[in-house]
């Protein structure tokens, strides 16, 4: 169908509010249209144009509350097509922007708070997407890790729960963070979890309106790829073709779009099934997927067989290596590194089988909020000690560990936990410690480059709340010093 923009009615002055607030969902209703239909640019002019007349709203009747509440729903929207466009820094703009309505909209507490809990937990997520897509991998998973925690507060998981698909859709979003800046325990944990809510909803979710169905076919998909990715990655080689299936039917029914965003996910969907189906046993069910990827198209197949040969370690070059980038690989390679003495066993006791049920989807998880600050000091220890003891896979581990601590630090600052209230100065000192040398292990490729300038923004932070330390002892001062000579060189 070819959308016809209407025209625009010049001056505003003259409508009411009613029409003008009709008007406005009209338009947000078609930019959801258009996103399905895989033309998120065209989407985002709409909701331009409804955001021009939200202003007029609430220049004419600051007070409105319903107006307040249709401006953030509309910021929420853009941020998630702005993402899609391939803006993802606007993104990250409007979904600030649509995070300060909803808090003031939830005011000092009560009934009108509790409504916007799981509003402001989907902003997050939203803005996880949007940084992770302008290459803030760090921040990412800072702001995934509290959507996550939003909606497990609200009972999210819950089999009765009104919030469950929700909860479904974020976890997906969550494990498509994990697989690209985090720990692949969490992001298989996350995507397996995804993949049983969605699949226990299946009837609710194929008798809604199509939108919606679509909306919830795409997470299932990319919950169900990365899990079978990372349980293929990680041998787990049943449970990788049970995910790979439900992939691969999920993939089918979205490709009758026509979209070539879907069509793509089906050939890679189809190549990577196709070989895991091989090395089962199941040559000729296999074989054909293989050739049924091919025939869609041929180069798409080839960059999916190659994902699958380094997932798998059996690319041209052999070696059978794969790379570290699950907390049990890294803290494996830092054992053996730097010996079992310097790498404390409860470090070694946070590893756990992400196939047995594992509930962990997200760093904040794996403990308790008060001992997130000693953990994530232990692990930073361990993380800049890597970085000094060069070795292969070492940079790597180092990288994943010391992530994972910057997340224990960010999320117990979050909580506002009493060993970061109380001891600031020794905590924070480490954290900045930890971003100082990650910052300086940062290669000089454009990935490197967006990581580096992510981590320096968090050095910014905590740096600027050292700085009222910085009078008590010299140590501290000097800490301030570097990092204020890190950030002046990054950002001049």
């Amino acid at each position: 169908m070819k959308w016809r923009r209407r025209p625009r009615s010049g001056a505003t002055g003259g409508d009411d509010g009613a029409d003008l607030k009709r008007r406005v969902g009209e338009l947000f209703t078609e930019a959801q249209v258009l996103m399905l239909g895989g033309r998120p640019a065209e989407g985002v002019a709409l909701q331009q144009e409804a955001r021009g007349m939200m202003d007029v709203l609430i220049e004419r009747d600051p007070a409105d509350r319903a107006a307040r509440e249709m401006l953030g729903n509309l910021l929420y929207g853009l941020g998630s097509t702005l993402t899609s466009a391939g803006e993802p820094g606007r993104a990250v703009d409007a979904l600030t922007e649509c995070a300060a309505v909803y808090q003031e909209l939830a005011g000092p507490g009560g009934e009108a708070a509790s409504a916007m809990v799981p509003l402001l937990a989907d902003v997050h997520a939203r803005k996880a997407q949007a940084l992770s897509a302008l290459g803030h991998g760090v921040s990412a998973l800072v702001e995934s890790d509290e959507a996550v925690i939003g909606h497990l507060e609200l009972d999210a998981g819950d089999a009765a729960s009104p919030y469950l698909l929700d909860f479904a859709r974020v976890l997906s979003m969550n494990a498509g963070v994990l697989y690209d800046y985090g720990d692949r325990d969490l992001a298989v944990c996350s995507a397996d979890w995804a993949v049983r809510y969605y699949l226990s909803k299946g009837e609710e979710i194929n008798s809604g309106p199509l939108a919606v169905s679509v909306m919830h076919g795409r997470y299932l998909r990319q919950a169900a790829g990365i899990a079978a990715r990372v349980h293929t990655e990680q041998g787990r080689s049943e449970i990788a073709l049970a995910a790979g299936g439900t992939e691969l039917h999920t993939a089918r029914v979205m490709a009758r779009s026509d979209s070539p965003g879907d069509l793509a996910d089906l050939v890679s969907t189809l190549t990577r099934h196709g070989l895991n189906l091989r090395v089962a046993g199941r040559t000729t069910e296999g074989n054909d997927l293989v050739r049924e990827a091919r025939g869609i198209d041929p180069a798409a197949e080839a960059d999916a067989t190659r994902e699958w040969q380094s997932l798998t370690g059996r690319g041209p070059q052999g070696g059978g290596g794969r790379p570290v980038v699950s907390y049990s690989a890294a803290i494996t390679a830092a054992t053996r590194a730097l010996g079992d003495d310097k790498v404390p066993s409860v470090l070694r006791d946070l590893v756990f089988d992400p196939s047995d049920g594992a509930t962990a989807v997200t760093p904040s998880l794996r403990c308790e909020p008060e001992t997130a600050p000693a953990l994530a000091t232990l692990l930073a220890e361990v993380a800049v000690g890597l970085l000094r003891h060069p070795g292969p896979d070492h940079l790597t581990a180092a990288g994943v560990l010391g992530i994972q601590a910057h997340c224990l630090f960010a999320s117990a600052s979050r909580a506002q936990v009493t060993a970061m209230r109380f001891r600031f100065h020794e905590f924070g000192g480490t954290w900045a410690r930890l971003l100082l040398a990650l910052i300086a292990a940062s290669g000089s490729g454009p990935a490197d480059g967006a990581i580096g300038e992510d981590l320096t923004g968090r050095l910014s932070d905590v740096a600027t709340r050292l700085q009222p330390f910085s009078t008590l002892d010299g140590a501290t001062r000097h800490l301030v010093e570097e990092c204020e000579a890190v950030i002046a060189r990054r950002h001049p």
